[in-house]
């Protein structure tokens, strides 16, 4: 008989469970009675903690972004200034993205209105504050100098993870690079010159990847 159990053991287990089927079947594939079918829980025990899908789906995006956040393994790199943080975690961000089977799957979650909204709240919501943390460290020690970190981590968290993302705006190749200049001279007026050879590079291979 399905458990109604409203703890935050239970909650984590939906969530758990929940990541699990969406990597196995897709986005598109499952429903909120496929989760608590699963988990054992009622519906009733569901609807305690998630208001509906959408709002399971944001859940989901949070987990998988927490389990594998590169400015939290950038935060712990002690050998390196903040700005050479930033440059790091970035690379592993995209190094982590350029799997091709991973690739598609997000071309196909983001046509989907709801997972694109959740995702976009995630960066502003979730992501950007460990970037500002970065920010913040960075006018401490001196490898830049920025003027508003809260508001300079959310543009540049939406801008470098959504408005980058040729899934998103598909452009040719030539337009991307244009889009990669711009987005340096943007961070440098921020106090963020983040975009050095070796990232300038990875983001004009990042475009390859994505083709």
């Amino acid at each position: 008989m399905p458990r109604h159990d409203p703890s935050e053991k239970t909650k984590n287990e939906i969530i758990k469970t929940a990541v699990r089927l969406f990597t196995e079947k897709g986005w598109e594939n499952v429903n909120v009675e496929d989760v608590v079918k699963e988990v054992g829980v009622t519906r009733g025990a569901f609807y305690h903690y998630f208001k509906s899908r959408e709002d399971l789906i944001f859940a989901v995006m949070v987990q998988m972004f927490l389990e594998h956040n590169p400015y939290t393994i950038a935060l712990e790199q002690e050998s390196l200034n903040a700005l050479e943080k930033l440059r790091f975690a970035i690379k592993l961000n995209q190094s982590m993205q350029s799997d091709p089977a991973l690739v598609k799957e997000l071309q196909k979650a983001f046509e989907n209105p709801v997972i694109f909204k959740s995702n976009l709240l995630m960066n502003v919501n979730i992501g950007a504050p460990f970037i500002e943390k970065i920010l913040i460290e960075g006018n401490k020690d001196g490898s830049m100098t920025v003027a508003h970190p809260k508001q300079t981590a959310e543009i540049f968290h939406v801008l470098s993870s959504t408005w980058l993302d040729t899934d998103v705006f598909p452009v040719s190749y030539e337009e991307y690079a244009d889009k990669i200049m711009f987005m340096e001279y943007l961070c440098e007026l921020l106090g963020v010159p983040f975009v050095d050879n070796e990232l300038r590079e990875t983001f004009l291979g990042f475009h390859e990847h994505q083709k």
